[in-house]
């Protein structure tokens, strides 16, 4: 079984609602902020097949889950070369004392 984690610190806290109304020149800079905590993670890119386990924390008020899709699918572009063969996508959110994700990764 091949297993992999990624811890991404540092992350802004933006609700889906508030990111869907952006200017699409904000977004992309939300989207390259994302990109390069990533890349100061990990240089690695993989092919899919992957379950994949995301856990949120955020200060302040929790979110709710449909409201950090938008980096689950960030940060799957960015990681996956072919992200449609990812099996199953579990989001878990949290009241934390940073803003972060933990992604697991395993592949059955």
């Amino acid at each position: 079984m091949d297993k992999h984690t990624i811890t991404i610190n540092g992350l802004t806290k933006l609700t889906f609602n508030k990111y869907n109304h952006l200017h699409w020149s904000k977004k992309k800079k939300f989207k390259d902020n994302i990109r390069l905590l990533l890349l100061s993670t990990t240089k690695n890119r993989f092919k899919g097949g992957y379950n994949l386990n995301f856990e949120f924390t955020f200060i302040g008020r929790k979110l709710d889950t449909i409201n950090v899709t938008h980096y689950c699918k960030i940060i799957e572009d960015f990681l996956f070369k072919q992200d449609k063969d990812n099996r199953q996508i579990t989001i878990n959110v949290k009241k934390g004392i940073e803003n972060k994700c933990i992604l697991k990764m395993t592949k059955p």
